[in-house]
């Protein structure tokens, strides 16, 4: 199969660990499609005024429970702030999906959280 590059945002706004994860990139169903995404860039927005965002990344379905086993990596953003993550190919592999979820800070849909790469 060919390399699909792929990228996009969140639409809607990120919960808490304990209650949720949201996708990533919205409408992206990566095991639905029999393929992997190597995740190449992340993009992470706080809107808070003074708290820092702390942001936890799995590899999960969306709206499932999640695991130490499934988190892949956690993100500290400034109040007010945003980072942006870079990779080398072929980046960090997400099977199931690649959801987020937040502790603190203000991570807002369409643009709190945008990533890509490509589905192999």
């Amino acid at each position: 199969m060919a390399r699909v590059p792929v990228s996009g945002t969140n639409d809607e706004v990120m919960t808490t660990p304990a209650t949720d994860v949201r996708e990533v990139i919205s409408g992206l169903d990566i095991d639905g499609m029999a393929r992997v995404l190597q995740l190449t860039w992340l993009h992470i927005a706080n809107e808070h005024a003074t708290q820092i965002m702390t942001v936890e990344v799995y590899d999960s379905d969306e709206s499932t429970a999640v695991t130490a086993g499934t988190q892949r990596l956690v993100v500290m953003v400034p109040a007010q702030d945003s980072v942006t993550l870079e990779w080398p190919e072929p980046g960090l592999r997400f099977v199931v999906n690649v959801t987020a979820a937040v502790t603190n800070g203000t991570c807002a849909a369409n643009g709190g959280i945008s990533g890509g790469g490509y589905l192999v």
